[in-house]
């Protein structure tokens, strides 16, 4: 009998940070020769392969975690453009919004639209909105998958996204 996939809700900043230290601890105990699988897995293969693996799964879990962090952001700011349509808020950003939602229907874009609005029509720092442009562009090259190479200007990892979120969450004014 396959699998079912069942549907959770996104996990929250918090609980996404303790998913990613969780799983950094667990790759880092599989990984280590006192695992109890260790010698078979790695028997005849030379001493640096173990490192090698560690390292090349704590690097694509990180990027998992950013990213999950981000789908997380994104969706954040499409419930409030969609609250602040729905309540016919009288604040600049809502009037702005409801003239996009007008316009576009159901391809309301999330740069060009909703983070555009942001800036335009809130007091929301311009190196924030820039640093969150360029995130969502680390996001689209994760989920499109990764076939190109990006030109992000930046390293993106979970902690630097982390602290991103919290900028973000801890600043902007949202609507539910």
């Amino acid at each position: 009998m396959p699998r079912r996939f069942i549907l959770t809700p996104a996990l929250d900043p918090d609980e996404l940070s303790a998913y990613h230290q969780e799983l950094v601890a667990a790759l880092r105990l599989y990984f280590s020769p006192s695992a109890p699988t260790f010698a078979a897995r790695f028997v005849g293969k030379p001493p640096e392969e173990a490192a090698r693996q560690l390292t090349a799964r704590l690097n694509e879990s990180d990027v998992r975690s950013a990213f999950a962090a981000l789908t997380s952001l994104e969706a954040t700011f499409r419930i409030d453009f969609d609250a602040r349509c729905r309540k016919r808020l009288k604040d600049e950003l809502s009037v702005y919004f409801r003239s996009v939602a007008k316009t576009r229907r159901n391809t309301v874009r999330l740069d060009e639209d909703i983070l555009e609005g942001w800036q335009r029509h809130t007091s929301a720092s311009a190196a924030l909105i820039s640093d969150l442009r360029g995130a969502f562009k680390f996001r689209h090259w994760i989920a499109h998958g990764r076939y190109w190479t990006p030109k992000l200007g930046r390293r993106y990892d979970f902690d630097y996204v982390r602290l991103m979120v919290d900028a973000i969450t801890g600043g902007f004014p949202f609507v539910n």
